[in-house]
């Protein structure tokens, strides 16, 4: 159904994006939470029946100068020739297209003044950022939606997220020193004990390898005392040796037997 409204102009009926301050539309309309708003100007703008028909008479200057200069406009107001007009022609397929449509967004407000549009059509490409602006004005900050990202930023919710996320970060790295420090300690730990056993393991060596050579030293030493003596009683330094170094030439003893079968044997001494 179309909106009636009085054919005065209010400058101030048309809604902007600007108008609405900390208000960032690429922002609000990229967020992913606001899918809806695009969903619902897409909507919204394919539907004519919120044309407002004063304002399709003044954002058009062809139709503007054509209700002036035609109609008696106190015989026949704007809004009654613009929904005529848009009836007889500008919703034609050929015609929807070229011309500037203001459409109402909320409804329309007994007075006149306080009936909001955002036009669309040709050279509107602000319409979309328009009417998210509006969404957020009228719905979207009670909603607890933000207009920017820095207001999202700042609110109590993302405070809290970077709270929780800094004090699980302190928490893993608190960890991961005790960790280390455990591991450093268990380290020295265990080097000191492997120096440990290895002085007690080189004591102990030690012990053992001086041992082996005094007995070493002592038994050569007697061996060498046990061998020269031996030595000394095969050259006949020894009391029973002094009959044996006459030469060994100078005495022939010749044995013979005589008896049957044998013969004399001679035996050299």
């Amino acid at each position: 159904m179309a909106f009636k409204g009085s054919s005065t102009f209010f400058p101030q009926r048309r809604f902007r994006a600007n108008q609405v301050g900390g208000f960032d539309a690429n922002y609000y309309l990229s967020n992913p939470e606001n899918k809806d708003v695009g969903n619902l100007f897409n909507q919204w703008s394919k539907d004519y029946s919120a044309l407002h028909f004063g304002d399709y008479v003044r954002a058009n200057s062809g139709l503007e100068n054509a209700w002036s200069s035609t109609y008696d406009q106190h015989n026949q107001g704007r809004w009654d020739w613009g929904a005529k007009h848009w009836k007889d022609y500008g919703s034609k397929p050929n015609e929807i297209g070229g011309r500037v449509k203001p459409l109402v967004v909320g409804s329309a407000q007994p007075h006149p003044g306080d009936t909001r549009t955002v036009w669309t059509g040709p050279g509107q490409s602000q319409a979309k950022a328009d009417f998210a602006a509006w969404h957020f004005d009228t719905y979207g900050r009670n909603e607890g939606r933000f207009g920017n990202e820095n207001a999202w930023y700042l609110s109590p919710g993302q405070q809290q997220i970077r709270d929780d996320k800094a004090a699980a970060q302190a928490a893993q790295l608190a960890k991961e020193q005790n960790e280390l420090m455990a591991q450093l300690a268990a380290e020295e730990q265990a080097a000191m004990q492997a120096a440990a056993e290895g002085a007690e393991a080189g004591r102990l060596a030690s012990m053992r390898g001086g041992g082996s050579q005094t007995l070493g030293a002592s038994g050569a030493a007697t061996f060498k005392g046990k061998g020269l003596k031996s030595s000394e009683n095969k050259r006949g330094k020894g009391r029973g040796t002094g009959q044996l170094r006459r030469s060994y030439g100078a005495s022939n003893l010749s044995i013979a037997a005589t008896g049957k079968g044998n013969q004399q044997s001679t035996l050299n001494l």
